[in-house]
């Protein structure tokens, strides 16, 4: 059904401390929401509850909690408040029945609140997570519609916690005691209920033939059904555990070091890395910008903000998916559509936000900086000095390796594996495990050598979690141990990966997995033991 983890930005919510509500004058008292536009046509609702009582945030779309507003202030028509335990905060001015301002939480992102009328709090009753199970070909797939009350509307995303997949939109929505009815768009799916005595929406969900689903509101008394997580090595994978110089090496099933993966967003640490060979090489620099490699392309947008996910681009092109195979979503998206999407392209704010598109853009324009193709300069710049002797590009034109282990989603269903023509830099590595070894410690070796190399690679650029900061490609986070983790994950529709080593090359670990799944766990267990 959703043959890709579409990430979102998660808001960790927390428990904050009260704030006393009797700062909050009458004439703000009531009930207000809004919503954050995020990349890729997903919203967030975000809500204020003012009265006499209370002053609290929530989030809707992410459950009941609310979360006691801190530091407020009122004063000149100008609102301010902050949830410090959430990194929450939120200046704008009030403008009769909306305050018009900025939510901030990592990035700032303009939020204009409504307040809600008699009708819309009537709605309120019909907000909340509403769940059932989808039986897709003998599969289960559970399903949550996240409801949440806007003014005259609603805003709602779509949960399919099996799958990883998480806020997906839904337009559309309409709820009330009769019926339930929305769209998803990027499924390019429907669902239509009707509501029965015991409060059950019994509907149809469409996405290409019609499936039975029955969706409940959840309650304490009717919770949501349990969502079994799936297990590393059920189909096979593989894992390496450096510690100093030894090297454990494990296989799941009939895996060997034959087998290949595709190790996903993985490849981008590979863009990176070509990026400070070719920065060290004086063919670019990191200011060079992308409109001098390819005209007609934004203007002010340089190699280093794409490697960040800093550009302004968003997670992908408009256009990506208006004609794509949506078990192979990437393969026809050409250099001439890429091209053309780049002309167009109208930047958000430069700020961090993870990219698909600036990591293929960046890969393509490492290419053409050198007169070669990326496959051509991954060949010579890396597998080769690397002795990565089995990897490559999953191109367009590529046939698919009998080596390649056989993908299976998170629902443990066989999949197709992909392959890239333009976004390539994104995603499109195919590597075993003893080439990601040698990729790994070649990389070790290169860093503790070069110490312009690793400024280069290893100095961070920007926070964009409470965890981490973005170096090159890498994410860095430092640990208990007051360790810095340089670590990158991959997915694709049926293979995860996981990579990290601590910078002062103590340690690695490599995970490698042809079902689609949550490897960071088991990674960073395998880096405590």
């Amino acid at each position: 059904m959703i043959q890709a983890k579409w990430l979102v930005l998660v808001w960790a919510l927390l428990v904050a401390p009260f704030s006393f509500a009797s700062e909050v004058p009458a004439k703000l008292h009531g009930e207000w929401r809004g919503t954050l536009d995020l990349p890729q046509g997903m919203r967030l609702t975000i809500g204020l509850s003012l009265t006499e009582e209370r002053a609290e945030l929530q989030s809707p779309n992410q459950g009941p909690q609310t979360y006691p507003l801190q530091e407020l202030k009122f004063a000149d028509e100008q609102l301010s408040f902050a949830v410090p335990d959430l990194g929450v905060k939120f200046a704008g001015a009030y403008q009769q029945d909306q305050i018009v301002g900025d939510f901030e939480q990592g990035a700032k992102l303009p939020l204009t609140l409504h307040r809600l009328t008699a009708a819309d709090s009537e709605r309120l009753a019909f907000e909340g997570k509403y769940a059932g199970v989808l039986n897709a070909s003998g599969t289960e797939l559970p399903l949550h519609f996240n409801i949440a009350v806007v003014k005259d509307g609603f805003v709602a995303t779509l949960d399919s916690p099996a799958q990883e997949s998480y806020g997906i939109p839904l337009q559309e929505v309409h709820i009330d005691g009769q019926k339930l009815t929305a769209s998803a768009p990027m499924l390019k799916a429907t669902y239509k209920g009707e509501r029965n005595d015991e409060g059950v929406y019994e509907g149809v969900w469409f996405q290409g033939m019609a499936f039975a689903l029955n969706l409940s509101k959840v309650t304490a008394e009717r919770p949501a059904p349990q969502v079994k997580a799936a297990e590393f090595g059920t189909f096979g994978g593989a894992t390496a555990h450096l510690l100093c110089d030894k090297v454990s090496i494990e296989y799941a099933g009939d895996h060997d070091e034959q087998t290949l993966y595709e190790i996903g967003s993985v490849s981008k640490t590979f863009v990176a890395y070509l990026l400070a060979d070719a920065v060290q090489r004086g063919v670019l620099e990191l200011e060079t910008e992308l409109s001098s490699v390819f005209p007609g392309a934004p203007e002010g947008v340089t190699m280093l903000e794409l490697v960040t996910h800093t550009s302004g681009l968003p997670r992908l092109p408009a256009d990506l998916f208006a004609n794509a195979n949506q078990h192979d979503p990437y393969r026809h998206y050409d250099l001439a559509m890429l091209t053309a999407a780049l002309n167009e392209q109208t930047l958000g704010k430069k700020q961090h936000s993870y990219s698909n598109y600036a990591f293929g853009v960046l890969g393509e324009a490492l290419a053409k900086a050198q007169d070669m193709s990326l496959e051509s300069l991954l060949q010579e710049r890396i597998f080769e000095p690397f002795g990565m002797t089995s990897s490559y590009l999953a191109t367009a034109d590529r046939e698919v390796s009998p080596r390649l282990a056989t993908p299976y989603n998170s629902l443990g269903q066989q999949v197709g594996p992909w392959r890239f023509s333009a976004l390539a830099g994104a995603g499109a590595v195919v590597a075993s495990l003893p080439d990601m070894v040698n990729y790994v410690q070649g990389m070790q070796a290169r860093l503790a050598e070069d110490s312009q190399l690793r400024e280069l690679m290893l100095t961070p650029r920007v926070d964009f979690a409470a965890c981490c900061e973005q170096g090159l490609g890498w994410m860095l986070e430092q640990t208990d141990a007051d360790h810095t983790l340089v670590w990158h994950n991959g997915r694709t529709a049926g293979f995860a990966s996981y990579v990290g080593f601590y910078a002062d090359g103590s340690e690695a670990v490599i995970l490698l997995s042809n079902q689609a799944m949550d490897v960071n766990s088991q990674a960073k267990r395998l880096l405590s033991e």
